[in-house]
């Protein structure tokens, strides 16, 4: 890791850093950067660092984050990045842009990319990486960017949502529509998601391919091998308040109506909140209290994104019109990482890379020195990191991918 504020010096000591102990050159290259080198030299720069140290050729994906752990703390600030060395192994790199404008599209062709590239490998344990470019709240005539839009304003707004998408890529993440398609070329593989994100403001997001600094596209690498792997889901939340969606936008984000009443006024009476909270920190108090839908008898949850109007807009598609209100607390933050662990076996684990949710990071505030003590616990002092993403979301073989927020989310390679 790096904590240097200069992009450039940061690249070159993360990418010494990491690589110092292996033997040989790695074989892949993960990166992930805190937003703040966007204003201290730039991300062109922080990649030139890195290029200066990494050896030529070696295959890099990353993104940007709101904050990681690693066995060294818990940051908000800086880069973090890990290699692997291994001789039975093939490495295979795929990417697709435009994944707001045409998610189906460019999941396709970061599929077919990794696919063809891997077909002739003769390992059978395989697994898949993905980022994929997270939400980002689209400007608004005569209001810049704002997530709790009122007045005539929030109808040009709704109505602007999908010309936002298409013309300017700015909006949702659309992250469900490309993992749907994506994870169609994949049934026997693992896969864990992780949508590239800011500081939790959603004003810009950046993925890193090689030697280029990308946003608004899909990037991923898919290794073949010949070890052990495990990836395991972990939600954990309390259902408080139930409700009925009785009006949604065609795309299933937006719900206009709630147990027959405007959504936003009715959320804010199951909650038993005064009308002034609906304001620009309302994203950031509905960390705790997500809302939920089933899909296969499981809870999806979904943190509350732009609020135009009487409306409520939020992350990913929804499938099931009866919904509640979940709580997430402290106590059930942590024991969601504490069962996601000791389910996943790391006590056998050579490295481990989990995504999990930015709500679960400002929920717990300086708790999150509680989840790092957890990881440590079970991963013994074998390497690892902890993302904290927009958006994440986790397959294991012959099952359909999970998604949403506030999720734990574990991968970890074992021995043979």
């Amino acid at each position: 890791m790096s904590r240097k504020w200069d992009a450039r010096e940061a690249g070159k000591e993360v990418a010494r850093n990491t690589i110092k102990k292996l033997k040989v050159p790695p074989d892949f290259f993960l990166l992930f950067s805190t937003i703040h080198y966007e204003k201290h030299g730039g991300f062109e720069e922080f990649l030139k660092g890195i290029w200066e140290v990494l050896p030529e050729g070696t295959p890099l994906i990353g993104g940007t984050v709101a904050g990681f752990i690693n066995p060294y703390g818990c940051y908000t600030r800086g880069v973090t990045a890990i290699a692997v060395s291994y001789p039975n192994m093939d490495v295979a790199i795929g990417f697709g842009k435009g994944t707001k404008r045409n998610p189906k599209k460019s999941a396709k062709k970061c599929a077919e990319m990794i696919k063809n590239k891997l077909k002739n490998s003769k390992y059978s344990n395989k697994f898949i990486f993905d980022i994929i470019s997270g939400g980002l709240v689209p400007k608004i005539p005569g209001m810049g960017r704002k997530k709790v839009i009122k007045g005539l304003t929030s109808k040009l707004a709704i109505y602007l949502s999908n010309f936002s998408l298409f013309i300017f890529q700015k909006g949702v993440g659309r992250e469900e529509e490309v993992l749907n398609e994506f994870s169609k070329y994949f049934n026997d593989y693992y896969i864990l998601h992780f949508s590239s994100m800011d500081d939790g403001r959603a004003m810009s997001n950046y993925q890193f391919l090689n030697k280029t600094v990308e946003t608004n596209m899909i990037v991923a690498f898919g290794i073949s091998i010949d070890m052990k792997m495990s990836v395991n889901s972990s939600l954990n939340l309390k259902e408080i308040k139930k409700f009925d969606v009785n009006k949604l936008s065609k795309d299933g984000r937006i719900i206009h109506e709630i147990n027959g009443k405007p959504a936003a006024e009715e959320f804010l009476n199951l909650l038993g909140w005064p009308e002034h909270y609906l304001d620009e920190r309302l994203f950031k108090r509905t960390f705790f209290y997500p809302l939920g839908f089933k899909k296969n008898d499981e809870w999806i949850a979904e943190i509350v994104g732009i609020v135009p109007g009487k409306s409520i807009t939020v992350l990913h598609k929804i499938y099931n019109k009866e919904m509640a209100i979940l709580s997430a607390s402290g106590k059930n933050l942590i024991e969601a990482v504490r069962n996601n662990l000791s389910n996943i076996g790391c006590e056998n684990s050579l490295i481990g890379v989990i995504s999990t949710c930015d709500g679960r990071l400002e929920a717990l505030g300086s708790q999150v020195f509680k989840v790092q003590d957890e990881i440590i616990k079970f991963f013994n002092n074998k390497p690892f990191i902890a993302l904290y993403c927009g958006g994440e979301g986790a397959k294991k073989p012959h099952e359909n991918i999970k998604y949403g927020n506030v999720t734990f989310n574990t991968f970890i390679l074992k021995n043979k």
